[in-house]
């Protein structure tokens, strides 16, 4: 049943059991969003500039989760497919200008950009293939030559010869942590309320209309409820019926002390990836695909970032400051899960990989679906109601 046609039959049946903030004409109303990450602080943001009176359960800490253990790279890269998820992710991959000018602070984008390059055939052929269907889609990506290759990144060192390499230049990253703090201090700015550690234990529905939700610090009474909380997504969801499949996406990354300035950009090596934050530190991923985590985990991260330092010999007296282990939230069928379900629709729920790219539209388009009571047709394709049932 899509939301308008609810909303008609349920003002036909009691119009008072309308929670009053689905009404276009009224963009107030009470809302709780569950998860303190990225992407929860993002909805909260948006919903509190449109007026709603807005609360944020974090189980743990703010960005405690898969956002603080997150690459934060912001693009709308080969992976993203079909098309339609590649025009979410390129859109809000824009939508990071707007974001970035309106909150101002620590939420800083390292833009410039990213480069990428193949040293086998087969993945040479790929990587072409890959090019010319983003350039189809209209995304700002080409191939380049082994002179602007190594002009870009002079301190970059390929292990063996480039035989293709390609740039994309309106890519960039964040620190994930001190981006989301900032998001939620704007947002406390225009009102939000944020509590941690504050675990959801009970959600209240009667005939279908969420009256409250229970926590560990106590009662809430909410006219809408968001649950934006990555991982525990699925325990949450079963609390009003819901099941969201999720998939194991264990991602190791190698954080290093901070050095001097050696990468201006994403650079995506054959060995894995790799990026230069703000304050000087390299971050080194073994690969985006979930691979498993060892019994050493410290001592992978150790491999991942000597990778990195032989492809960038300046940085060969970097140590490792630490490394991270994140679970992804990566529904099963790999998009995102964004909407009302059918059978709780006070429930919003809000839960994808790739959360660091989408956060600045998704935070954008949930504040309206929920306050202006329509469908955005740009969401569509993410609906819950593909797991109900």
């Amino acid at each position: 049943m899509r939301r308008r046609t609810f909303l008609r039959i349920s003002a036909g049946v009691s119009v008072s059991a309308l929670p009053g903030f689905r009404s276009a004409s009224k963009a107030t109303g009470r809302v709780v969003v569950v998860g303190g990450g990225i992407i929860g602080s993002s909805i909260a943001y948006h919903l509190a500039r449109r007026g709603a009176e807005v609360t944020v359960c974090e189980k743990q800490a703010p960005a405690s989760g898969a956002t603080s253990k997150s690459f934060a790279w912001i693009n709308a890269s080969a992976g993203k497919q079909p098309y339609h998820y590649y025009r979410l992710n390129r859109l809000s991959a824009l939508a990071y200008r707007r974001l970035e000018a309106d909150v101002g602070g620590d939420f800083q984008v390292k833009w410039g950009g990213s480069l990428e390059w193949a040293e086998e055939p087969e993945d040479a052929r790929t990587l072409r293939r890959n090019v010319a269907r983003q350039q189809a889609w209209g995304y700002p990506i080409h191939l380049i030559q082994d002179s602007e290759f190594r002009a870009l990144e002079p301190d970059l060192r390929p292990a063996g010869p480039v035989l293709a390499a390609t740039r994309t230049r309106e890519e960039g990253s964040i620190d994930p942590e001190r981006a989301t703090l900032a998001l939620l201090e704007a947002g406390k700015e225009q009102g939000v309320r944020v509590e941690y550690p504050c675990e959801v234990t009970g959600i209240d529905l009667r005939w279908g209309s969420l009256r409250g939700v229970d926590t560990t610090r106590g009662r809430l009474e909410a006219d809408a409820l968001v649950i934006a909380a990555g991982v525990d997504t699925p325990r949450l969801g079963t609390m009003v019926g819901l099941t969201v499949p999720l998939r194991d996406s264990p991602g190791l990354l190698a954080h290093s002390q901070p050095g001097p300035d050696l990468l201006g950009r994403v650079a995506l090596a054959p060995s894995g990836a790799m990026k230069q934050k703000l304050d000087g530190s390299l971050v080194v991923s073994g690969g985006f695909d979930g691979r498993p985590v060892s019994d050493d985990p410290r001592g992978q991260a150790e491999e991942i970032l000597e990778r990195a330092k032989k492809l960038i010999p300046d940085a060969r007296h970097i140590e490792l400051a630490r490394h991270t282990i994140g679970w992804r939230p990566l529904p099963a069928d790999g998009h995102p899960v964004l909407g009302f379900s059918e059978g709780a629709p006070d429930v919003y729920l809000a839960v994808m990989h790739s959360g660091i790219t989408l956060a600045p539209l998704v935070g954008q388009l949930v504040a309206s679906e929920i306050l202006d009571g329509v469908q955005v047709d740009l969401l569509e394709h993410y609906r819950p109601s593909r797991f109900e049932g």
